[in-house]
């Protein structure tokens, strides 16, 4: 194991019984989480704040225990969709949890979701053909008028960039690189994950640099025998990833 020259400041580590599934993210910081335990057949939510590391409530659990899925995290609440069938992605309804403590603002049973927005949410009737989209308010459920155009979205998630190839500096000691690297500048600090070769299995490392100082080294997976998705996102000067599986990390940079 190599030592951690870690000099960032770790804001949040929160660790989970379930494998992480999904993760969705509100440009004011709030990350929301949706974990599952394929053995139990159990999905669970948890939400906490990426600037703060405070977390508001974790795998929570609801009356239906597995055709639920996230669907949108918003300022204050998180939109759920319920499925009749594990086979099929067709949404059954939708169910609004309040972002805080995890408690059911409302749900309805015959409802879709087609976009949500913090103005609101747009959804249609699945009873109904041909589809007719109104709006609902997030917090309420009640309809409202459509919202005005959208503004250009502000972007406060940055996600590296894919590469071939990517000559590593002569600090950083790497096994066999294997797959693609991925790379990001940011606050005159160097980004890079890349999967590399140890006792015939892959691990997914992550490194931060400035100039010729490494300030973080971690093995976010290891022990896996195919590459994986891109492993971090910064939001907020905050670097975020997860790391096993089962845990969301963050770091002030």
């Amino acid at each position: 194991m190599r030592p951690n020259n870690n000099t960032l400041d770790l804001i949040l580590s929160e660790k989970f019984e379930s494998l992480v599934w999904k993760v969705m993210i509100h440009e004011n910081g709030t990350l929301a989480v949706e974990t599952r335990n394929t053995d139990l057949k159990q999905v669970a939510f948890s939400v906490m704040d990426v600037k703060t590391g405070q977390v508001y409530f974790r795998e929570r659990t609801y009356q239906e225990v597995w055709q639920l899925n996230l669907a949108f995290a918003g300022m204050k609440n998180l939109l759920i969709n319920g499925y009749g069938h594990s086979d099929t992605p067709e949404s059954k309804g939708i169910m609004s949890v309040d972002a805080r403590t995890g408690d059911i603002l409302w749900q309805k049973f015959n409802i879709s979701l087609n976009q949500g927005r913090d103005e609101g949410i747009e959804v249609f009737d699945t009873r109904l053909q041909p589809r007719k989209y109104f709006w609902i308010d997030h917090l309420s459920g009640d309809p409202i008028s459509a919202p005005g155009m959208n503004l250009p979205a502000r972007n406060s998630i940055i996600f590296p960039e894919t590469r071939d190839t990517f000559p590593l500096p002569p600090f950083i000691d790497a096994g066999k690189i294997t797959g693609h690297i991925c790379t990001l500048s940011y606050l005159d600090k160097e980004f890079l994950s890349f999967h590399e070769v140890r006792d015939n299995y892959l691990q997914q490392r992550l490194i931060v640099y400035q100039e010729d100082r490494i300030l973080l080294d971690d093995i976010i997976t290891t022990g896996i025998q195919k590459l994986q998705p891109e492993a971090f996102f910064m939001q907020l000067n905050h670097l975020v990833y997860i790391r096993n599986k089962r845990e969301i990390v963050t770091y002030l940079v």
